[in-house]
């Protein structure tokens, strides 16, 4: 009896003042528990902080960016809008892109050249753009290794300008991927899309020299943001809505420069390059 109760007593000193194995894994559980929650905080502040429609532009801001697209030597025709203009993002066949963000969706981090493009109908991919359906573009399509500007193979590049009052220098980006991708960093800036000869000069496009004066055609500039505007708030406050829809009266060039004759033999079976474009049935899309 003796052992026993000095077992007893032995095993109520440790529980009172000492480890056991079990208490180890007790402590461990609600650490646990509070790590699972900070992390979820975190996560919780990193989705809203990138959530679509996060930063600029935002409800409420009336933003403008020249744009053109360029194939190989000369300017296609700007392009005319759609229907209607669910998102705020658009053009006037002036040359610019108007953004206005109606919803989240299309603001901050969500307002890009790819929303641009659904809009009017162009399909921007890394290695083809693919003009609109409608006359006179004619769904031509400019494709990497198969179209050529002047017997030259050509590629598909984006050029950026800060500001599209100084575009005497160099592009402030140049990419070649992801263009559908690209977010409007600020308001006046510029974008070409072009279809050139790696190493050729990118131009700045042509409603640059002019973006002001067109953009206070469109209603108010520089207006603040709004994020608890509603979208029927903000569509009131741009009555012209998704803009004349008018096309241009020249006709777009059927070819890009045409190939330079050449006698020397090619083992190529491939067809000439065209910068006609085959008929496709796949819906426009940004990038």
């Amino acid at each position: 009896m003796g052992k026993a109760s000095s077992a007893k007593k032995v095993a109520r000193a440790a529980r009172a003042g000492g480890k056991t194995p079990g208490q180890r894994r007790n402590l461990g559980f609600p650490a646990a528990i509070v790590a699972i929650v900070i992390l979820g905080l975190g996560l919780i502040a990193f989705a809203r902080q990138n959530a679509p429609g996060g930063g600029s532009p935002a409800l409420g801001e009336h933003w403008h960016a020249a744009y053109g697209i360029y194939v190989c030597d000369r300017w296609v025709e700007n392009l005319p809008d759609g229907v209607e203009d669910p998102l705020g993002i658009h053009t006037h066949v002036d040359g610019l892109i108007h953004i206005h963000p109606f919803a989240a969706g299309a603001a901050g981090e969500s307002a890009t050249l790819g929303r641009f493009f659904d809009q009017v109908g162009v399909r921007v991919t890394d290695s083809a753009i693919t003009l609109p359906p409608d006359e006179p573009y004619e769904e031509r399509t400019y494709k990497n290794g198969e179209t050529t500007c002047g017997g030259e193979d050509a590629r598909v590049v984006m050029a950026y300008w800060e500001d599209a009052q100084d575009t005497d220098g160099r592009p402030d980006d140049v990419r070649t991927s992801n263009i559908g991708g690209e977010h409007f960093e600020n308001d006046l800036g510029a974008f070409t899309i072009a279809f050139l000869p790696e190493g050729e000069e990118i131009p700045p496009p042509p409603s640059a020299a002019t973006i002001l004066e067109e953009a206070v055609k469109d209603g108010p500039i520089n207006t603040e943001a709004d994020p608890d505007a509603t979208t029927d708030e903000l569509q009131d406050q741009f009555p012209e809505g998704a803009g004349t829809g008018e096309l241009p009266t020249e006709e777009l060039p059927t070819e890009s420069t045409p190939p330079a004759e050449s006698t020397e033999p090619t083992e190529s079976t491939e067809p000439p390059a065209s910068t006609e474009a085959p008929a496709s049935t796949e819906a426009p899309a940004g990038g």
